[in-house]
C-alpha cells in the first residue's frame, strides 16, 4: 500500500493532522496453526464502530474478526443494540457499559489482553461517554507509562442542532498520560473533510471541539476526506463523522489508522487504530551522507551560480 505524509499542516487552528503513517504496517502479527486468534501484544488493536442499535450489524463486525489472524484488544461501540437494558455478547470478549437502561456507548475488551491488563471502567454519569483506564504489568510499549485512557463518545444534536450531547471539555481533557479518543461525534469541519462544502451552523458547532483539541495538544488520526459514514437512503452526503484524536503523549504510539474491515450494514464503516512501540515501527531513511560519492558532483557543484 501507497502510504501519504501522516503529519500536514492544518489551517486554520493548526491542530496537526495525522494520516497514514510511512512506516504503518497494515499486515496483522500471525500466531501459530491451530490456536483461537487473539490480540498481539506487541500491538494493540482498537476497533471503533456506530452500529445503529442493530444486533446484526453488531454480530456482521464480530463474526469478521474470525477471517483476521488476530482478535481485536478493544472494540468501541457507539449505539450499539440494547434489549432491556441488556447488550449482547460475544465469546472471548468482555463487555463494558454505561449503568443505564439504554447506553449509548460500549466497550468490549478482549480475554487475553485482559489477562495482560488491568482495564477499570469509569462512566461519567451518562450514557453517551465511556472511558477505560488501561494499565499494563509493565510500562507501556517501553515507554514511561504506566497506563493510559481511552474514552469513547457518541454525541448527538440537541437544541435544533447548535449544541452537541458532549462538549469539547468532556472529550479533550489536559492529562499527563496517552489518551485515545473516539467517537461518531455529529460534527463536520474542513480539518477533517477538506473537499466538503460548509454550512454556517456546520462550522459554528464544530470549530469549538477542534479548538479545545488543538489547545490540548491532539493530533486528528483521520486521513482528511477519508469518509467514515456513507448514508443508507436519502440524499445525504458521505461524510467524516467518526473521529480519532491523540494526545501528545499517545502519538508517538500510533502506528496506523485503518478502515479495511469489511462492511456490516450500517452506515458507518468500522475503522482500527493500531498502537505500538516507536521502536518497532521502521523509521523513514536518511541520507547517507558518509558514503556519497563526492568527487564527482564536486566540479557541477562549484560551478553553479544562481
Amino acid at each position: 500500500m501507497v502510504l501519504s505524509p501522516w503529519r500536514s499542516q492544518a489551517l486554520p487552528l493548526h491542530l496537526p493532522l495525522v494520516g497514514f503513517v510511512p512506516e504503518m504496517n497494515n499486515q496483522p502479527v500471525p500466531v501459530p496453526l491451530g490456536q483461537r486468534p487473539a490480540p498481539a501484544h506487541a500491538f494493540l488493536s482498537i476497533v471503533q464502530h456506530n452500529c445503529l442499535g442493530r444486533w446484526n450489524d453488531f454480530l456482521s463486525l464480530f463474526e469478521s474478526f474470525r477471517e483476521a489472524t488476530t482478535y481485536p484488544s478493544i472494540v468501541l461501540l457507539q449505539d450499539p443494540p440494547v434489549n432491556k437494558a441488556h447488550l449482547p455478547s460475544f465469546n472471548g470478549f468482555e463487555s463494558f457499559f454505561p449503568p443505564v437502561m439504554k447506553p449509548r456507548v460500549a466497550a468490549y475488551v478482549h480475554m487475553s489482553f485482559l489477562s495482560n491488563y488491568t482495564v477499570l471502567p469509569k462512566f461519567k454519569g451518562v450514557d453517551d461517554v465511556l472511558a477505560l483506564d488501561v494499565s499494563p504489568n509493565e510500562p507501556l510499549f517501553g515507554t514511561a507509562f504506566y497506563s493510559f485512557r481511552v474514552i469513547n463518545a457518541y454525541s448527538t444534536n440537541t437544541v435544533n442542532h447548535r449544541v452537541h450531547s458532549v462538549q469539547p471539555e468532556v472529550l479533550f481533557p489536559d492529562l499527563g498520560f496517552p489518551l485515545l479518543v473516539v467517537g461518531d461525534l455529529n460534527i463536520h469541519n474542513p480539518l477533517a473533510d477538506p473537499l466538503r462544502h460548509f454550512s454556517p451552523r456546520e462550522i459554528s458547532s464544530s470549530t469549538p471541539y477542534f479548538e479545545k483539541a488543538a489547545e490540548s495538544g491532539f493530533a486528528l488520526l483521520n486521513p482528511p476526506g477519508e469518509y467514515t459514514r456513507f448514508p443508507l437512503v436519502g440524499k445525504a452526503r458521505p461524510s467524516v463523522i467518526d473521529l480519532a484524536f491523540a494526545n501528545p503523549h499517545l502519538l508517538p504510539l500510533v502506528k496506523s489508522w485503518d478502515a479495511s474491515l469489511p462492511a456490516t450494514g450500517s452506515d458507518h464503516i468500522p475503522i482500527t487504530i493500531t498502537l505500538a512501540a516507536p521502536s518497532l515501527s521502521q523509521k523513514p531513511p536518511r541520507p547517507r551522507w558518509a558514503d556519497t560519492d563526492w568527487e564527482t558532483p564536486d566540479p557541477i557543484i562549484t560551478g553553479f551560480k544562481v
